[in-house]
Formats: structure tokens, C-alpha cells, sequence
């Protein structure tokens, strides 16, 4: 009884058979009358004689069975598009969804990759940052090495220059000390020479405080007892008497005569070291003024020639000068 199905309007087609709607309408009175007889009883039934099919009723029953079909067909039609309108509606949400998935599961992505290269670039600059801090590490090794290794050579240069210098300084102190101990021998051999050939000199009849041997200038002249030793003019005697000699030789060498010094003596006690240095002396007698020139020539004098033996030291250490311009 359908029609077929498309895309347009759907048009319904209604066939009425006239002997069903008979039949159909034969029923329905058979029904009123039951009905009828139900509620009337025991009244007689009377018997309808269907009326005959009217043309009116049937195009309405038709139009009302068309009206029918048509809103089942419509209903139909309208769940049908319910249901593609929810499928539709599903598989825009499953797109969505799929998308929304999608659009995570990149984002994720995203995310990790991102996540990813800082990560590659930390441990990048972490390697960097450590391969710069070993090199700085290594160049600060390297300089303290060298540092070291500059000071090293440096004090080993200064070691090797100060010990240099001390073998340099203590071979020239070897060297002047051998050089002073040399001169100062020569010079002790030149004055011992001196000292002897003075001393020979006197022993061979030289001229001491100005006299001479055949006026008796060499000899010693008594002195006060317990003065030591007195040296003055007069005999020759013993070698002890030669070195008073020579000790007042060399003192009166410089002693400065005047004429006015004429008839006077002044006698000068003086004390000698065991090298001849003359350690002090005084006035034991005489004016002034002979005595003053007197003790100005031990003055400049400060040394004489030591005597030759312990011996003779001993005796003339403290000797007694007469000083006078005979």
C-alpha cells in the first residue's frame, strides 16, 4: 500500500474496497445492536438492513486511513531523521572527540618535545658549562704549575746566585784575609828586619840620642832602684842595655831640642806591650818645658821595636828616658 521512499515528499495512495467497508460496516451495527439488546432486553431485536454504502463516508474513511498513513509515514520519516540527526550529532561528537584526542595527543607531543629539547638543551649547557669549568679548571692547574714551577727556577736561581756569591765573597774574605795575613807577615818581617837591622845597627857602634859610641852614647846609665830600667848616655854594656838603646833612639828621634833646654833633664817613665806599644807614660822628673817636648816625643812615637826576647821584655818593660840636648 506504500509508496516507494526518496528524497522529496512522500505521497501516500489509499485503495478502498467497498465490500470490506460493507462488511466493516455490517459489524459495526451488529456490535450497536448487541449493545443494544444488552440494554434493552427483553425487548425485541429488531434487524437493521445495512444501509447501502454511502459514497461520502467511504471517501472520508479513505481520506482519514490517507491522513493516517500519511502522519505514520510522517512520524517515520521525522524518527528517521531523529535518528540520522543523532547519528549525525554521534559522529560529529566522535569527530570532535577524535579531534579533541587528536588535539591532545599533539599538544602532548608538543609538550613533550618541547619538554624534550629544554631537556637537550639543559644537559647541553650543563655539558658546556662543565667542559668550560674543566678547561678553566685545567688552565688554572696549568698556571699554578707554571706558577710553581717560575718560583722553583727562581729560587733555585737566587739559591744558585746567593751561593755564588757567598763562594765568591768567602774566596775574596780567603783571598784579602790570605793577602792582609801576607802583608801583615811581610810587614812584621820587614819591622822585625827593621827592628834588627836597628838593633844591629846600635850593636855595631851607631849613634843613639845623638852621641856616638866613642862618646859613650850607647850606654846605660844607672837609675833609681826599683824604677826599672834607666836609659842614658855613658858606657856600652850587655845586648839587654843595646835594646834600652834602642828604645831611646827611637823615642828621641823625635824629640824636638832647644838651646834653652841647656843643663836640663827630664827623665820619662813609659810602659811598653810585648809588641813594643808603648801602653802609657809619665813624668818622673825635670822643668817643664824640657819635660813638655820630652813626653810630646813619646806621644808621636806609640811604638818601638819589640824587644828580641821575654827575657829582655821583662827587664826593660818599664824603662826610665833621661831626655837633654847633650
Amino acid at each position: 500500500m506504500g509508496g516507494g521512499e526518496g528524497e522529496g515528499d512522500v505521497i501516500g495512495a489509499v485503495i478502498v474496497d467497498t465490500g470490506t467497508a460493507a462488511q466493516e460496516w455490517g459489524r459495526i451495527q451488529q456490535q450497536k445492536k448487541g449493545q443494544a439488546d444488552k440494554q434493552k432486553r427483553p425487548e425485541p431485536v429488531v434487524e437493521e438492513k445495512p444501509p447501502e454504502p454511502n459514497q461520502e463516508e467511504i471517501k472520508h474513511q479513505q481520506e482519514v486511513q490517507r491522513q493516517e498513513e500519511l502522519k505514520r509515514q510522517q512520524e517515520q520519516q521525522r524518527q528517521q531523521e531523529i535518528k540520522k540527526q543523532q547519528e549525525q550529532a554521534r559522529q560529529e561528537a566522535l569527530e570532535k572527540q577524535k579531534q579533541a584526542e587528536e588535539a591532545r595527543a599533539k599538544q602532548a607531543a608538543e609538550a613533550a618535545k618541547l619538554k624534550a629539547d629544554a631537556e637537550a638543551k639543559r644537559l647541553a649547557a650543563a655539558a658546556k658549562q662543565a667542559e668550560e669549568e674543566a678547561k678553566a679548571k685545567a688552565a688554572e692547574i696549568a698556571a699554578q704549575k707554571a706558577k710553581q714551577e717560575a718560583e722553583a727556577k727562581a729560587k733555585a736561581a737566587a739559591e744558585a746566585k746567593a751561593k755564588a756569591e757567598a763562594e765568591a765573597k768567602a774566596k775574596a774574605a780567603a783571598e784579602a784575609k790570605a793577602k792582609a795575613d801576607a802583608e801583615a807577615k811581610a810587614a812584621t818581617e820587614a819591622k822585625r828586619k827593621a827592628d834588627q837591622a836597628s838593633l844591629d845597627d846600635f850593636l855595631n857602634g851607631g849613634d843613639i840620642g845623638g852621641g856616638s859610641a866613642s862618646k859613650g852614647g850607647n850606654t846605660n846609665k844607672g837609675g833609681t832602684q826599683g824604677s826599672g830600667a834607666a836609659l842614658g848616655s855613658g858606657d856600652g854594656g850587655k845586648v839587654g842595655d843595646q835594646y834600652a838603646g834602642v828604645i831611646k833612639k827611637e823615642i828621641q828621634r823625635r824629640f824636638l831640642k832647644d838651646p834653652n833646654f841647656a843643663g836640663k833633664v827630664c827623665r820619662i817613665k813609659i810602659q811598653l806591650g810585648r809588641d813594643g806599644t808603648i801602653l802609657g807614660y809619665q813624668k818622673i822628673s825635670g822643668s817643664d818645658d824640657i819635660c813638655s817636648a820630652a813626653l810630646s816625643a813619646v806621644a808621636r812615637t806609640k811604638k818601638v821595636p819589640a824587644a828580641p826576647s821575654d827575657e829582655i821584655y821583662e827587664k826593660y818593660k818599664s824603662p826610665i828616658i833621661d831626655f837633654d840636648i847633650r
